[in-house]
C-alpha cells in the first residue's frame, strides 16, 4: 500500500506544473475578455435587461414547405442578480396569431403568466436559467459574465480561424445546458461566436457583431442564431442595460390575473382506453392514436417515441399484430421525429403528394420507405372500425391530414387545439379557427377531439366554444415587450 501510495504523489506530483500552467493560460484570457467587455463592471455584474426584437424564419414550420414564413419574436428579460430575481417576457407574432406570455421568478418561486386566458400558474422551474438560459445564450457580454463566474472550470480546446481572423476556443459550462464554446478574437478579446450542441437538433450557432456600448460594458448590436446551420432567429434590434436599478414591481404578479386551473400530469407515459380498438398513447408532449382497422394496425401522430407509446399500446391492449401504417398529419419538422421508427417497424407512410420530398429530405430511412398518397381523402376498410383520413386546409399547414374515427366519432389533430388544464375552454388562436372552419366543411359526426400534444381528450362542444370566444391578441401596454 505505501508504495503505491508514493507512486500515486510523485503522478500528481509530475502533473501538478502541466495543470497550473494551463490554468494560467485561461486565466489571463479570461481577464482580457473581460477587460475589453468592461472590466469590473462586468465581472462584477449586479443587474442587466435585455430587450430584442427577431426575425423568426419559420424553416420546417411553414404553411407549405415550399415557402419559409417569417415570424417576429420580442424579448424583455430583466435579471435582478443581487437579490436573485428575474422576470422573462415574449411576444410571438406568426400567422397563427399573437401570443403574449411571461415567466417571473423571485429566487424561490416563479410563476408563468398567460396573457390571453388571463392566468398565472406556478413555473415548472423558478430558476432564471430555466426560463431564459436561451436569451441570456443570445448577449455576448452576459456570456463574457459567465465565462468569468466559471472560469476555474473553462479550459482551452483549441485555435480556429473565423471571418479570417484568429480565435481562441474555451469550453465553460453553463447552467442547465451541455457545455459551450466561446470564439474569442486573438486581437480583440471579444465573444465572435458561440456553439453548443443539442441531443435532437445538432449544432446550434451564435453569432455576434457589431458592438457597441452601454453603462461602461460593450456588447454585440448584432446577435443572430443558427440551428444546424440554418437561420434560426435574426436580430433586428438589440438593446442592453447593465447595473442598473430594476424596480421591485416587475417581479411581481399583474393585478386581475386568475390563477389557472390544475394542470393534468404527463410526466409518465400513460395509455387512454377509448374503446377495445382506439387508444391514446403518449407522454410530456407527444401523443399517437392507435387504432385496430380491418386492414391492420394503425398509428397517428409522428413525434419521437412511437416505438416506446407502441410498447405500451400492446400490453394495455394485448394488441400485437404489426404496424400497418403511419398517418403523418403534415410535413412539420417537429412531427417527423418519430418517422423513422415507423420505417423501421415496417410501416407504410400516409401523406400528400406534396410533402413526400420534404420528408425524404428530412427523414433518415425515408428514402426507400413505402409511401401511400393520399388525394382529398382515403378510408382503411369497412363498417364499424374503419378509418377516414381527410385531407384539409388550415393557416398552420396547407395539407393536414384529419383522422376520423367513426365508431368513436373521434377525430385525431396536431398544433390546431390544445390545453394543458384537466377541465376549461382552451383557448383558441387562428390555427383553431381556421381548423374548426374546414372540420364543419367536412359535415361529419364528430363528438370527440384526441390531440398530438397532450393527454387531454377535447368534446367538440369544447372546441367551439373555444372558437366562439377566440378575440385577437391586443398586448398589453404597459410591458416593455410590445413597443
Amino acid at each position: 500500500m505505501i508504495k503505491n501510495l508514493t507512486v500515486s504523489v510523485l503522478t500528481t506530483a509530475l502533473l501538478l506544473p502541466l495543470t497550473t500552467l494551463a490554468g494560467e493560460k485561461e486565466e489571463a484570457l479570461i481577464q482580457q475578455v473581460t477587460d475589453a467587455y468592461g472590466g469590473d463592471a462586468i465581472r462584477n455584474l449586479t443587474s442587466y435587461i435585455i430587450s430584442k426584437k427577431m426575425l423568426a424564419p419559420s424553416t420546417g414550420q411553414s404553411r407549405t414547405p415550399q415557402l419559409v414564413n417569417l415570424a417576429r419574436t420580442n424579448l424583455h428579460l430583466s435579471v435582478d442578480i443581487e437579490n436573485g430575481k428575474a422576470r422573462s417576457d415574449s411576444l410571438f407574432a406568426s400567422r397563427g396569431g399573437d401570443f403574449q406570455g411571461a415567466t417571473v421568478s423571485d429566487g424561490e418561486e416563479g410563476w408563468t403568466i398567460n396573457y390571453r386566458a388571463n392566468t398565472y400558474g406556478a413555473a415548472q422551474n423558478a430558476d432564471v436559467y430555466a426560463f431564459a438560459g436561451g436569451s441570456m445564450r443570445t448577449n455576448d457580454a452576459i456570456l463574457a459574465y459567465e465565462l468569468y463566474k466559471a472560469r476555474d472550470k473553462a479550459k482551452l480546446v483549441g485555435e480556429a480561424d473565423y471571418l479570417n481572423r484568429p480565435h481562441e476556443m474555451v469550453e465553460v459550462p453553463f447552467p442547465l445546458s451541455p457545455d459551450i464554446t466561446l470564439y474569442i478574437d486573438k486581437e480583440s478579446h471579444f465573444i465572435s461566436k458561440m456553439i453548443r450542441t443539442n441531443p435532437q437538433l445538432g449544432q446550434l450557432d451564435y453569432v455576434f457583431s457589431n458592438m457597441t456600448e452601454a453603462d461602461g460594458i460593450k456588447y454585440a448590436a448584432q446577435t443572430d442564431f443558427f440551428v444546424a446551420g440554418v437561420a434560426n432567429l435574426v436580430s433586428l434590434t438589440n438593446r442592453t442595460r447593465f447595473n442598473t436599478d430594476i424596480p421591485d414591481h416587475e417581479f411581481e404578479l399583474p393585478e386581475g390575473m386568475e390563477e389557472e386551473a390544475a394542470r393534468i400530469d404527463t410526466s409518465e407515459m400513460k395509455a387512454n382506453r377509448l374503446s377495445e380498438d382506439v387508444y391514446h398513447v403518449g407522454q410530456g408532449n407527444g401523443f399517437t392514436l392507435f387504432v385496430n382497422s380491418p386492414e391492420g394496425l394503425i398509428a397517428v401522430g409522428g413525434y419521437p417515441g412511437l416505438k416506446d407509446r407502441l410498447s405500451l399500446f400492446r400490453s394495455e391492449s394485448g394488441n400485437y399484430q404489426p404496424l400497418k401504417y403511419q398517418i403523418i398529419t403534415h410535413h412539420h419538422q417537429d412531427h417527423l421525429g418519430g418517422i423513422n421508427e415507423a420505417i423501421d417497424l415496417g410501416a407504410t407512410l400516409v401523406t400528400v403528394d406534396d410533402n413526400v420530398e420534404p420528408i425524404r429530405d428530412f427523414v433518415a430511412n425515408a428514402t426507400d420507405a413505402d409511401f401511400l398518397r393520399v388525394n382529398k381523402r382515403i378510408t382503411f376498410g369497412e363498417g364499424r372500425n374503419r378509418v377516414e383520413i381527410y385531407d384539409v386546409a388550415t393557416i398552420h399547414a396547407a395539407h393536414f391530414l384529419v383522422t376520423y374515427v367513426p365508431s368513436q366519432k373521434l377525430i385525431f389533430i396536431a398544433d390546431h387545439l390544445n390545453s394543458p388544464y384537466e377541465s376549461g375552454v382552451p383557448t383558441a388562436n387562428l390555427n383553431t379557427t381556421t381548423m374548426y372552419e374546414a372540420l364543419q366543411a367536412l359535415d361529419l359526426d364528430i363528438r370527440k377531439i384526441a390531440i398530438a400534444h397532450g393527454a387531454r381528450v377535447f368534446k367538440m362542444k369544447e372546441m367551439q366554444a373555444s372558437v366562439e370566444a377566440y378575440s385577437p391578441l391586443v398586448c398589453m401596454a404597459d410591458r416593455l415587450v410590445c413597443e
